[in-house]
């Protein structure tokens, strides 16, 4: 349900929320106070109509932000990949298109619509209520102004109803989803026979000629790329922070002028089992949902102890189905409000009628209930000093940053002078290579390519400040250095000789298998076969049969029985399988509804991908590169 509504109700809220939960160099990275850029350069246009590359740092940010708090420290080697720019820069691209298009077709946010949804939002809220001077506040603090932040809700609202425009436009034929599950679902029972390399035969050795010719062919596969080591240092806002000293009463007093923030509200685990139904909908796909609900939940007020299971099987939220149904914790505001209502009326192990809500009907199960409670000042202490030392960074960090990008700069023969003035730690990496390398810090696209320039290989200067990860700065200076070389014959001969090896004996595996399927097939059984046990395998679930195999297996003719099909695998071993029954599933009214509702969600998906392929083949579009990359140049 978390998951279900989130990615309907707040996907783009999640893009904002990050934006204005972030202190001020937070969003534009320390880099916009090292290296200042014009607010008119342009990333690209879109039909005559201009993404500033301010608009692009901030989207960019975000993404960052996101892949930050999800990765961690991996996070480096993806956050500064070009790829990621260039993602970014084409959804920005389709969002302009998407707008431009809902305005041609004179689709209009109201104000009312547009204060409505505003109120929603939570950091906007105090008490569970729209605060005007705290919503005032928070652009202010991000240089948003009102209008320009409301004119990017408008927008995304408008592009969600044309999303909503295809997804409610596509009915999908119970013949066809009848036709899709007896393909699908479809049963065959099998069973196997496995040869491996090492049952095909003795394979010889390879000759000298032979291993010379491979050698003489694949020359550049035993080449050793240039690889390095460097000393490094970083300077990172969470460990800034973390060493910054905060008193006991400034914690105290925190905690006694802010006491809102330190009640817990009640949080209640609950699972649920939701069969879509949404605007839209045609009467006889809603009553046809809302009776399912109403069919589940009568035989779950039989057996409650079936409530995972028939989650697992109809629910339609896929965040929680393959978990049975269970949300996890919640409180009240997370969840819609038919839905809270319901779940914060009930007592644990109660399953409530079918409710309600724009996505559909929703049966739940209680689990369990944490009353509210107000954290003590022990027990808010640890959070109160993270929170304090957050607040002081802020300033400290940036002009810690500048000092650190110009210490680095201006001694660029050694590192140690920046580290000693700042109290960091001098590290060393391990090897790396232009591809990266096991130091994650180091391992983004644009700390590889200074890492690897003439000016720090050659010259022996320090790499210049580069932002790795969102307010996390690094420095680099090269330690050892060894040239990219081709190992010699004599090095990879023994590597060589298992290559060739492994070659034969694949070859001798799959002439034996290829062999014995053609014995079957003209109705032989070759001496010394042993099947595996009888199993019945589906397109989804496959179980010990390899991948290989699943489509050819489900391909073989049914009419002629026992089928036999036969493939080797990705580690050589050549299977043969027998298909001796197969079972068509059995036809129920209610799978093929969900089935239905599935397919036409996916259709939809992808009418809506095309429709804006379109609209991207028909428009003018020109990118500039190099402001994308730091320049304005086309």
């Amino acid at each position: 349900m978390l998951d279900w509504i989130r990615e309907h109700t707040q996907g783009w809220i999640v893009r904002i929320i990050l934006a204005l939960i972030m202190v001020p160099f937070a969003l534009f990275g320390v880099n916009s106070y090292i290296n200042h850029r014009s607010n008119d350069s342009v990333a690209a246009t879109v039909d005559g109509e201009n993404i500033s590359v301010n608009e692009f740092q901030r989207a960019l940010r975000q993404q960052q932000n996101a892949l930050t708090a999800s990765l961690g420290a991996e996070a480096a080697s993806v956050t500064d990949d070009p790829r990621l720019r260039s993602e970014v820069l084409d959804s920005l691209i389709r969002e302009h298109l998407l707008v431009q298009t809902a305005h041609r077709l004179g689709m209009v946010i109201s104000d009312r619509q547009l204060a409505a949804f505003i109120a929603t939002i939570p950091a906007f809220q105090s008490n569970g209520h729209f605060d005007l001077q705290r919503y005032q506040q928070m652009l202010r603090s991000q240089g948003l102004t009102v209008s320009a932040f409301e004119q990017m809700v408008r927008d995304d609202l408008m592009m969600q109803d044309m999303r909503a425009a295809f997804a409610n436009a596509r009915q999908i034929p119970a013949s066809s989803a009848q036709l899709f599950m007896q393909a699908y679902g479809q049963r065959r029972e099998i069973s196997q026979v496995e040869l491996t390399p090492a049952e095909a035969g003795s394979v010889p050795a390879a000759s000298p000629q032979a291993i010379q010719a491979y050698y003489a062919a694949h020359v550049r596969d035993f080449t050793l790329p240039a690889r390095a080591r460097f000393q490094y240092v970083v300077l990172s806002l969470d460990d800034f922070a973390r060493h910054l000293p905060i008193d006991a009463a400034a914690v105290k007093q925190y905690y006694t002028q802010n006491p809102t923030q330190f009640i817990q509200p009640e949080q209640r685990q609950a699972r649920h089992i939701l069969i879509a139904s949404v605007a839209g909908d045609s009467p006889q796909k809603q009553a046809a949902a809302r009776a399912l609900a109403m069919d589940i939940y009568h035989k779950l007020v039989a057996h409650p102890d079936q409530f995972a299971a028939l989650a697992k099987q109809y629910s339609a939220d896929p965040g929680s189905a393959s978990q049975g149904g269970d949300l996890g914790w919640f409180a009240r505001d997370a969840m819609v409000k038919p839905f809270a209502d319901t779940v914060f009326g009930m007592q644990p192990g109660q399953i409530s009628a079918p409710v309600h809500t724009e996505y559909g009907y929703h049966i739940i199960q209680l689990e369990g209930i944490r009353p509210a409670k107000t954290q003590t000042l022990a027990e808010a202490s640890d959070a109160i000093v993270a929170s304090l030392q957050k607040q002081q960074a802020g300033t400290r960090f940036a002009d810690a940053a500048e000092r650190f990008s110009n210490r680095v700069f201006e001694q660029a023969d050694q590192l140690k002078p920046v580290a000693d003035s700042l109290g960091l730690t001098l590290q060393t990496s391990a090897w790396m290579t232009q591809h990266g390398g096991d130091t994650a810090v180091l391992a983004g696209g644009k700390m590889l390519q200074a890492l690897f320039s003439p000016d720090v290989l050659v010259k022996h200067h320090n790499t210049e400040a580069i932002e790795v990860t969102p307010n996390t700065l690094v420095a680099a200076h090269l330690l050892d250095y060894q040239p990219a070389r081709v190992q010699t014959l004599a090095e990879v001969t023994p590597q060589i000789q298992t290559l060739l090896r492994d070659q034969m004996a694949r070859q001798l595996v799959a002439s034996k298998g290829n062999a014995w399927l053609g014995e079957l097939r003209a109705g032989k059984e070759p001496d010394g076969l042993k099947w595996s046990a009888f199993e019945w395998v589906t397109r989804s679930q496959a179980g010990s049969l390899p991948a290989e195999l699943v489509g050819p297996v489900f391909i073989a003719d049914e009419n002629t029985l026992p089928a036999y099909v036969g493939a080797q695998d990705a580690q050589g071993n050549w299977h043969l399988v027998r298909i001796s029954r197969v079972s068509a599933p059995p036809a129920e009214a209610d799978k093929l509804r969900v089935m239905q509702d599935q397919m036409a969600r996916m259709l939809a998906q992808q009418a809506f991908a095309d429709y804006q392929h379109s609209l991207l083949d028909k428009a003018k579009v020109d990118i500039y590169r190099q402001a994308v990359n730091g320049g304005n140049q086309p």
